[in-house]
């Protein structure tokens, strides 16, 4: 693949993300302006300028810290801007290799992959995501504040969080320690069960 082959597909890539970033910030009601005042208030200031350059095809170059603050912007997971799942049947992935939508949006994503971190991460979270749906009324008591205001029989729904937690994530939680990977926050009213994992171990260490 020659150089200017490279640089065209570079081009296609950029074009592409920000057609996408363009119809979602008119999805949304928002001007350029909006836009670049929206990213500036994210942190990374991207002025108007550039913005219109790259909608008027000018500027052909991306950044990775613009990508993830205009996404921010738009309300867009990033991946959804590189390989947008509607509209095409074919996306040129990388130089000279095309995929279909969802096949390109799984790689960039991670979703195909079966590496050791990506596969305890995505156990986790289905773990997680289970527990919170079905014991929603006690996951969201972390919003509820003391637990003096807590409103009646929360205790013991609160209790039955708990014992599902131990039971079902907190040894996943323990098999990503072994793997040295630091496991996701619990909320606040929840994280004595690290606290206790903690306890455990320095008691197992003193006898």
């Amino acid at each position: 693949m020659t150089h200017d082959e490279v640089e065209s597909w570079s081009a296609r890539i950029t074009r592409a993300v920000i057609a996408e970033v363009r119809r979602r910030r008119k999805e949304l009601g928002m001007t350029a302006q909006d836009l670049a005042d929206a990213c500036e208030e994210l942190g990374h200031p991207i002025p108007r300028n550039v913005i219109a350059n790259w909608e008027s095809g000018r500027r052909l170059t991306l950044t990775v810290p613009e990508l993830l603050v205009l996404a921010k912007a738009v309300d867009t997971p990033p991946a959804e801007l590189v390989f947008p799942l509607g509209g095409s049947t074919e996306i040129g992935c990388l130089p000279g290799e095309s995929r279909d939508p969802w096949t390109a949006f799984s790689w960039f994503t991670g979703e195909d992959l079966d590496y050791g971190d990506a596969v305890v991460f995505r156990e986790y979270a289905s773990v997680e995501r289970r527990i919170r749906t079905g014991h929603r009324d006690a996951w969201q008591l972390q919003f509820a504040g003391q637990r003096e205001s807590w409103p009646p029989d929360a205790d013991a729904a609160f209790g039955r969080l708990v014992q599902a937690l131990r039971s079902e994530l907190t040894p996943i939680r323990d098999r990503m320690r072994e793997l040295e990977l630091t496991p996701p926050p619990l909320p606040s009213h929840l994280a004595f069960l690290d606290d206790e994992k903690e306890d455990d171990q320095m008691k197992e260490g003193t006898s």
